[in-house]
């Protein structure tokens, strides 16, 4: 992801997850509330553009559907009716990890320690199927 370019004194860890990698390069910057809430923002478009990037096509929806559920879907559409069915983190999925909660109870009780997303981003994924309120 080409956020973290822009500051070429800064590399990710192995392993980190992006949104930690955020937190230590502000940490790191010593940015105040205001830089910190700026730069998060161009964080998340960043992301946002790098999830639309990776689910602009048939063929990516198709992949994502056979890692979650081992389904391929033959269009966009029944590949999203499929995604919305099932309770799934975006975070995880900007990190690679192919999982899926069955129930809201377990899927918001995971969301809500720190994984949530950006909801103007968000509102502008194509991935957007997996987009639920927190209650």
């Amino acid at each position: 992801m080409n956020y973290f370019a822009a500051f070429p004194d800064f590399s990710l860890r192995q392993g980190e997850h992006l949104r930690n990698a955020f937190k230590r390069l502000a940490r790191e910057k010593g940015w105040s509330d205001g830089m910190r809430a700026s730069e998060k923002t161009k964080f998340y478009r960043c992301v946002t553009q790098h999830l639309n990037d990776r689910f602009n096509k048939l063929e990516h929806f198709q992949d994502l559907c056979q890692k979650l559920f081992d389904s391929t879907p033959s269009s966009i559409t029944k590949c999203k009716a499929l995604l919305i069915t099932k309770y799934v983190n975006i975070w995880d999925i900007v990190e690679g990890q192919y999982k899926y909660f069955e129930h809201y109870a377990d899927f918001r009780k995971y969301t809500s320690k720190g994984r949530t997303f950006d909801r103007r981003e968000a509102k502008g994924l194509l991935l957007n199927v997996f987009l639920r309120h927190l209650k």
